[in-house]
């Protein structure tokens, strides 16, 4: 583990699918939350925007709200997040990836501050982020208005700029800390521009 050379407080970001996981969570989450008769049923119905997205005529966050839209809309609160308690114990176990659980852990132990900014949806990284005594955690909010979901996101889709955004908002002090990010993609790419040791796939 690299050595401390500093006096500054740490902090340790963490981007989630990709980076902790081997897998992509989210679509497994809809597909969790609905089985997988609807899931593809709504993936078909979906196609066009799929299509649309891959010769770029549509823009992938775009057409992941029209996703988030269709699979989300109506659900209702109690019930989505009893689903989500049941996706963290049931299913993300087998997602996560050990050497970057390691890594977090390393980081843990050291006394330093731990983050989880991501693009899943806050709902059910709260729960697992909480669960591993992750200190801020941010990702996409699905709005609603308390009792049921609405389909929509509630403020921007937490990639990019918006991560760093994110943790600002929570992290007024941010620019007091020796940073170190980890990310696997271009979402992650402010995220890492603003770390002191940013890791972009190559500290496994």
């Amino acid at each position: 583990m690299p050595h401390e050379e500093t006096s500054r407080r740490v902090l340790a970001v963490f981007d989630f699918d990709g980076t902790l996981t081997h897998r992509h969570t989210f679509w497994r989450y809809i597909r969790f939350i609905h089985g997988s008769a609807a899931f593809w049923g709504g993936m078909a119905l979906m196609l066009p925007r799929i299509v649309a997205v891959l010769l770029k005529i549509t823009p992938l966050m775009q057409a992941r709200r029209a996703f988030i839209h269709h699979f989300f809309a109506g659900l209702s609160v109690p019930r989505e997040s009893a689903l989500a308690r049941r996706y963290v114990h049931e299913k993300l176990p087998g997602y996560l990836r050990p050497q970057a659980l390691r890594r977090l852990r390393w980081h843990q132990q050291q006394g330093h501050v731990t983050a989880l900014v991501s693009n899943s949806p806050e709902n059910y990284l709260l729960q697992w982020g909480r669960s591993l005594n992750i200190d801020i955690i941010c990702g996409t909010r699905l709005g609603s208005d308390g009792q049921t979901l609405s389909g929509e996101v509630d403020g921007e889709d937490c990639v990019g700029s918006e991560k760093v955004r994110r943790l600002r908002e929570k992290m007024t002090d941010l620019d007091n800390y020796q940073i170190y990010a980890y990310g696997d993609s271009s979402g992650d790419a402010e995220l890492l521009a603003i770390a002191d040791a940013p890791f972009y796939r190559n500290w496994y």
